[in-house]
C-alpha cells in the first residue's frame, strides 16, 4: 500500500472519529438533559430532582418515552416509571398536571420500591445474584 493511500485512510478514520466525538458531546444529552430542557425544576436533593408540568401524567410519560428511550417501563395506577441505565424517572399526578422525579438508580429503587420491586428486581446491588442467605436459600 502506498503512503498516500495510508494517509488518506488515516485521515478518513480521524474524521469519522471527530464526528462521533462531536455527536457524543453535543447531542444525546440523555434523560437528565431532556428533563432539564423541557420541564420546570422545582427542587433537588442530592441525586433526586423534581420537575413539574401542566400536562397530564400520561402525556408527559409518552413525551419522555419517545424522546429518550428507556430500558424498561412500569405502569401503575400511582404513576409511570421509566428505568434508564443509571437513572429512574417517575411521573405522578399533581394538582392540575404532573410531577416528574429523577433519581440515580440506587435512590430510585429505594424511593419507588413498592412500584418496581416485582418487575425490575430488588435493586439491592451487586450481591443480588449471589447464592446463600440462610436455610434453603439459593440451593
Amino acid at each position: 500500500m502506498r503512503t498516500r493511500t495510508k494517509l488518506f485512510i488515516a485521515g478518513g478514520l480521524g474524521g469519522v472519529g471527530l464526528i462521533v466525538l462531536l455527536v457524543a458531546l453535543l447531542g444525546g444529552s440523555g434523560i437528565r438533559g431532556h428533563l432539564a430542557d423541557n420541564y420546570r425544576r422545582v427542587s433537588a436533593d442530592g441525586d433526586s430532582i423534581v420537575y413539574t408540568s401542566n400536562q397530564k401524567p400520561t402525556k408527559v410519560y409518552e413525551s419522555i418515552r419517545s424522546a429518550v428511550s428507556p430500558a424498561d417501563v412500569q405502569v401503575d395506577p400511582k404513576g409511570y416509571f421509566l428505568r434508564y441505565s443509571d437513572d429512574i424517572v417517575a411521573v405522578t399526578a399533581s394538582d392540575g398536571g404532573s410531577r416528574i422525579y429523577i433519581d440515580d438508580e440506587r435512590r430510585g429503587y429505594a424511593h419507588w420500591y413498592p412500584f418496581v420491586v416485582g418487575f425490575w428486581g430488588t435493586g439491592s446491588g451487586y450481591g443480588e445474584g449471589i447464592r446463600g442467605g440462610g436455610p434453603g436459600a439459593g440451593k
